[in-house]
């Protein structure tokens, strides 16, 4: 066993011989290889501990010393690949499904039932939020899945593309996903006002302006934060993968913003029962029970919604995070296709706005049915006066 003292000695004398090892070589290194101490202990010339010996020719992009799996010879791979183009398409298909589903709720059933006028601002900019992102994971897909048909083993640096070229679709998804769950939480933040707040009616109108102004900013505001650093000149294989220097930013926003959904779905429960007594409480008075019945119908609405969102939303983080722990032990073209297929909102966009469909359906069909229960009721006779008086003694139930 060694003494403190002399494994402290051992340590410093082992730095010491590698800082002085780099040191000479990069003085007997030509000037344009050549690597200063402080290159070599944060250089981003390799993102894992490299096993391979191969050499990639005909690489104009990466610095001298770029390891073979970051190298633009592994890009060509991947892009070429039959996985990475059909998780590519993936991504185009459902985006496409998602525009159709929203596009059938937008003019068939959201207007079939009642929201509030703050939650129906709302949930009409998620819809846009889904929309935009759809047609934007299909834009830059079609193009990058393109670009691999024309690419050539001879120039293989030509299915990357720059981070400022990807900048416009990157902040645009950006955006719409970390809108789509601020503006959730904007939703529940005007339920509660309206549960806890008397003046709420009054105030209806101002509380709407500041959660719209309220979501552009701290929305705005964390996607510009999160590619602050982002190096305008490095190139990606895809515009969905993240810029190496905003990938920790970005998992600290999403190991901290998203989970706040589960929260969402609890609250969505207790506001239902708080409306509902509230409902109750108010049928004898026909403008509060109205309002009551709408809270009502909104609470069972975002509560379908919730729960859909919930799924994705959960599942995402854990996905992402883990897909990041591994990303050293994983092949790269593996890596990249899975890194993919694990950012799940293509077909958020799609499975939340069938939930909100499926909804729809459900409250048109309940709704004629209880009208044609009604019509079917007799009203004259002695069964017509026994319906009558059941129906007003339940009033008074």
């Amino acid at each position: 066993m060694l003494s403190g003292l002399e494994f402290s000695k051992r340590f410093f004398d082992f730095k010491y011989s590698l800082l002085l090892f780099i040191t000479i070589s990069s003085m007997t290194t030509p000037s344009s290889l050549a690597l200063t101490t402080s290159d070599f202990l944060f250089s981003d010339l390799c993102s894992v501990n490299t096993t391979s010996t191969k050499t990639c020719y005909n690489d104009w992009i990466s610095r001298p010393g770029t390891c073979y799996e970051d190298s633009c010879c592994v890009s060509f791979e991947t892009a070429t690949s039959w996985y990475y183009r059909t998780a590519q398409a993936s991504q185009v298909v459902f985006s496409s499904m998602g525009l159709v589903v929203l596009t059938v709720y937008a003019l068939k059933y959201s207007s079939k039932h009642m929201l509030p006028s703050n939650v129906r601002v709302l949930v009409n900019i998620i819809l846009i939020l889904m929309f935009t992102h759809s047609i934007d994971m299909i834009i830059f897909h079609v193009y990058h899945i393109f670009r691999s048909y024309k690419a050539v083993e001879s120039d293989p640096c030509s299915v990357r593309v720059k981070i400022s070229f990807c900048a416009p679709f990157r902040y645009i998804y950006s955006f719409c996903t970390l809108g789509l769950a601020f503006c959730q939480y904007c939703v529940y933040i005007d339920r509660l006002l309206c549960a806890l707040y008397k003046e709420y009616i009054k105030y209806q109108k101002v509380i709407q302006y500041l959660l719209v102004i309220l979501w552009v900013i701290v929305t705005t505001g964390v996607v510009v934060w999160v590619y602050r650093d982002a190096n305008l000149d490095a190139y990606l294989l895809s515009c969905l993968n993240v810029p190496l220097d905003s990938m920790l930013d970005l998992s600290y926003v999403t190991a901290t913003v998203f989970p706040i959904n589960i929260g969402c779905c609890f609250l969505s429960m207790v506001m239902f029962r708080h409306f509902k007594k509230k409902e109750n409480k108010s049928r004898f008075e026909i403008i509060s029970h109205f309002t009551a019945s709408v809270d009502v119908d909104s609470s069972e609405f975002l509560y379908i919604v919730t729960i859909s969102q919930a799924v994705f939303i959960v599942v995402y983080p854990v996905l992402s995070l883990s897909m990041r722990y591994f990303y050293a032990e994983t092949y790269r073209p593996v890596h990249l296709t899975i890194a993919t297929l694990v950012y799940v909102f293509d077909i958020y966009c799609f499975v939340v706005p069938l939930a909100m469909v499926n909804y729809g359906r459900n409250r048109t069909d309940t709704r004629r049915a209880k009208i044609w229960s009604h019509v079917k009721i007799k009203s004259v006779g002695k069964e017509g006066a026994d319906n009558y008086f059941g129906m007003m003694k339940s009033q008074w139930e």
